[in-house]
């Protein structure tokens, strides 16, 4: 290879029709899975310099083998297979636009699940109102028909895993609103006159708080709601 040697050894699933740059390059892409790899690892992992890596991932973007993802919290774009979905950790999942939290879409879904959960309660109220034991076991519902709720009334332009829900529940239970029990089912609290005071920590009610770590994309260091928090201490 001119201008310099490659380091991969190719052991890809696939061959890609291409150049040998092109298939070690996709090798190394490929293995990444959807956690995507940097330009700086393909780099160091292929031996070739600046411009022959740039033009050739220019060529594997061309053939819409290969797509750049810039992740949450950095300026940098990493490189994924076309066909994948990137990992939630890159792109911070249903609850980031444009790489930001969006915090009016978490509060949508807190309300639309409390009130779904408290309707639900107040059914059971009506319909058993002599019966305390059959008024407590119908109103508690399971998360799934929140989530098809929600998905029926089509609320969200993003489909909504269970896993994206049961965050929502998290912050919900926090705040108090929505209790759960052991068996996984939620129902709504009864009124209350005071506010937990977790809910004015932004770890305790944070969606996406399991996949922040220091030093990481989604981190303390980097979490505008941390800041303006510790400000008003």
């Amino acid at each position: 290879m001119p201008g310099g040697v490659l380091r991969v050894k190719v052991n890809s699933s696939q061959q890609i029709a291409g150049t040998e740059e092109e298939q070690a390059i996709y090798t190394l892409i490929e293995e990444s899975k959807n956690r995507g790899i940097w330009i700086k690892e393909l780099r160091e992992g292929t031996g070739l310099n600046q411009l022959q890596l740039r033009k050739t991932l220019k060529s594997l973007e061309t053939k819409k083998l290969i797509k750049t993802i810039k992740a949450v919290g950095s300026t940098k774009k990493c490189y994924i297979l076309f066909d994948l979905e990137p990992d939630m950790a890159l792109t911070g999942g249903t609850f980031y636009s444009d790489q930001q939290l969006d915090s009016e879409l978490i509060n949508t879904l807190i309300s639309v699940s409390g009130s779904y959960a408290a309707s639900r309660r107040k059914l059971a109220l009506e319909e058993y109102p002599n019966n305390i034991q059959m008024q407590r076991e119908t109103s508690y519902i399971r998360p799934q028909e929140i989530a098809q709720f929600i998905t029926e009334k089509r609320l969200l332009n993003v489909p909504l895993t269970i896993e994206d829900l049961e965050r929502i529940l998290e912050v919900a239970v926090l705040d108090g609103t929505i209790e759960r029990r052991a068996d996984g089912k939620i129902r709504a609290c009864a009124p209350r006159s005071s506010i937990s005071p977790l809910v004015s920590v932004p770890c305790a009610v944070c969606p996406v708080v399991e996949d922040c770590r220091p030093g990481y994309v989604i981190s303390p260091q980097s979490c505008d709601y941390m800041k303006n928090w510790l400000a008003e201490l």
